[in-house]
């Protein structure tokens, strides 16, 4: 399987090695499965009553993949849940490492940095250095911050401009052009506030993230067949793999792809 193998891959790879890709162990391991309400039965307050008396982290390990062979690890902060002090202290203990394979993402394929008035349109000019994209990061306020990950897998989906109502079009101009998002990994930059008991994620922040891109998201126009670079599609969704990888069970895919399918080449 292939989350269940990182110890038998080669250990000199030119990017990552398997070593690298784990995560250090939660120095309250054996909380980490104890029961907490999910959000529809639950309010945020009872949710980190519970985590305080239990002493659950606020945090769970994350799969994020790399590629055919190796998935790498990283701690994710769950939305809805405060920081115990000892998430916060593995956070800042990982990042070190976090950012070593960061850096060699971004040297690899370029990061593309954005703020709230960053252009989303046509060719960007990509970085390929992780200190680039840290000191654009410190300029906006986070020179004490933390990093969220999130991986989405490439994305083809039917797409129609966000001026253009779909009810004002006859059915068969409902998808205007395709759109497509290749692999990427969206990390934001985000900074806590205490809170009594731990921490939060410090609202509202400024918009500071990078985007690390497999290749280039575009439209294609499904009238005239032009296709334009845009970063700003939002149609992919984040692979969210954070329970034990002996316990993934991937769901079917067929009968999704062929509907898609048929959704998009209509």
């Amino acid at each position: 399987m292939l989350y269940s193998k990182l110890s038998t891959l080669p250990k000199n790879r030119g990017v990552m090695s398997p070593e690298e890709a784990s995560a250090p162990e939660h120095p309250l391991q054996g909380h980490l499965n104890l029961p907490l309400p999910v959000p529809e039965e639950g309010t945020i307050a009872e949710v980190r009553q519970i985590q305080l008396r239990d002493r659950i982290p606020g945090v769970v390990k994350r799969l994020v993949p790399f590629d055919g062979e190796l998935t790498w690890e990283y701690w994710w902060a769950v939305p809805g849940r405060m920081l115990l002090p000892e998430d916060v202290e593995l956070l800042k203990r990982d990042r070190h490492r976090v950012e070593t394979i960061l850096t060699k993402l971004i040297w690899l394929f370029g990061g593309y940095y954005f703020e709230q008035t960053s252009p989303r349109e046509g060719e960007l000019q990509p970085l390929h250095d992780w200190q680039q994209i840290v000191q654009r990061a410190n300029h906006l306020g986070f020179n004490h911050y933390l990093l969220d990950i999130d991986y989405l897998p490439i994305a083809i989906k039917p797409y129609n401009s966000p001026q253009t109502n779909p009810r004002d079009l006859p059915s068969e101009c409902i998808a205007e052009s395709v759109a497509v998002e290749p692999a990427h990994w969206h990390i934001e930059f985000f900074q806590l506030q205490p809170i009594s008991g731990g921490y939060d994620i410090q609202e509202p922040k400024p918009l500071c993230s990078c985007q690390i891109w497999t290749g280039k998201p575009f439209v294609r126009s499904c009238q005239s067949e032009d296709a334009a670079v845009r970063y700003d599609l939002w149609i992919s969704k984040p692979l969210d793999i954070t329970i034990p990888p002996w316990r993934y069970q991937p769901e079917p895919i067929l009968a999704e792809s062929s509907s898609l399918t048929s959704e998009v080449f209509r």
